[in-house]
Order: structure tokens, then C-alpha cells, then sequence
């Protein structure tokens, strides 16, 4: 269910057009990857491919469109923001991090799956969530 969340936040955020692919990035080894590639084949944003890719460095995360951090790597949220400060990167979190700095963060309530999004933390990304994204997320 993640993965098909992950693809409705890459259509209803506000992209700038500066690559030919639009690239998806998960921190670390990660479950979801396979879900992705699966949910993503063959579909687009804004007209531009989608390319998944599995990073291991902040210079990785600073290529991709989309950060996915799963909870085992968590951590590293820190270090993730100071170093993509600057960079249009949604920083989608599995772990409810979003007082953190995550922008968007996954959480569970009443055995559905929700999430939040920090609006302060999409504008320093110099990003903008569409009006029915923000509609369907919890508010930061």
C-alpha cells in the first residue's frame, strides 16, 4: 500500500521539470523496493519514466526526486535533511518522523494507513503539495 501512496505523492506534488526521469530512491535494503517495482511499471510523472533506485549515500539521495527512508535507516534522517537542504527532495519517511523533518511520514491508525505531511518541511524543499494531497494528509 505504500508503494501506491509513494506513486500518488510523485503525480500530486509540484515538480520542477529538470530531468528526463523521474527517479525514486530507497534508503538502504528495504521491502518496499520490490512492491515498487511492481506497483510503478510502465507508469509516469508528468509525462517522464520512472527510475527506482537503491541508494546508499547522501550524494545518491541528492539525484532522486523521491527519498523513501524505511524505518531500519531512520537514523539517518538527520543527516539526510542537513545534506538536502536546498535540493527540491521529498523525504518520505515509514517511521512516523515528521516532527523530525521528514515531509511526508506513514503512520497507522485504527488498522488503516494514514500520513502526515509537515508543510514547513515541503516549502524548505521548495516544494508544494497539490490541495487534494493535503486534503487526504494529516497536517504539520
Amino acid at each position: 500500500l505504500q508503494a501506491a501512496y509513494i506513486f500518488n505523492f510523485a503525480k500530486y506534488i509540484k515538480w520542477p521539470a529538470e530531468t528526463s526521469a523521474f527517479v525514486i530512491g530507497v534508503s538502504g535494503r528495504s521491502e518496499i523496493m520490490e512492491e515498487l517495482q511492481n506497483t510503478l511499471r510502465g507508469k509516469k510523472v508528468a509525462g517522464r519514466p520512472i527510475e527506482l533506485r537503491s541508494i546508499s549515500t547522501t550524494e545518491e539521495a541528492g539525484k532522486c526526486n523521491i527519498v523513501y527512508l524505511p524505518e531500519s535507516n531512520s537514523r539517518e534522517l538527520g543527516t539526510l535533511r542537513t545534506t538536502l537542504t536546498g535540493k527540491q527532495v521529498l523525504i518520505v519517511t515509514e517511521e512516523d518522523l515528521i516532527k523530525k523533518g521528514a515531509c511526508i511520514s506513514f503512520f497507522v491508525e485504527d488498522d488503516r494507513l494514514r500520513f502526515k505531511i509537515k508543510k514547513a518541511a515541503l516549502a524548505e524543499a521548495g516544494l508544494e503539495a497539490t490541495d487534494g494531497l493535503l486534503k487526504l494528509a494529516v497536517l504539520l
